[in-house]
């Protein structure tokens, strides 16, 4: 299960770290021919989104891998399930049910990561 939840654990901090990375570098020059989501936001606000991004992807990683206050793993899981939650309301807003479908499966996998590493953490207590 560790093999399964690492995994996890590094395919998802690479992706909300490649998201997050491409939206403070690019900004709004990334989306400026978009119609999604991203052209509803100011610059600023797409480059706090991908701060918040990166930061969730080093929390998944660097605390439990280098086991230095390993419970931000779970606490840093939850931060971007909450970031998930509200990309769902604007999804729901702009009336994009097909991109819903994909947060709530990753909403799953981060409270699969967050509870196993929690699990982990109490279990070796």
């Amino acid at each position: 299960m560790d093999i399964i939840i690492s995994v996890l654990q590094i395919s998802l901090a690479g992706v909300f770290a490649y998201t997050g990375l491409t939206k403070i570098i690019k900004g709004k020059v990334a989306f400026s021919n978009s119609k999604s989501w991203e052209a509803d936001y100011s610059a600023s606000t797409l480059k706090f989104f991908g701060f918040l991004e990166v930061l969730g992807a080093i929390g998944l990683l660097a605390p439990h891998y280098l086991n230095v206050l390993p419970i931000l793993t779970p606490v840093a899981a939850t931060a971007l399930a909450m970031v998930m939650a509200g990309a769902i309301l604007a999804h729901i807003r702009r009336e994009e049910h097909k991109m819903i479908f994909l947060n709530i499966i990753i909403i799953f996998l981060l409270a699969g990561i967050g509870f196993e590493r929690l699990l982990e953490l109490y279990v070796n207590y």
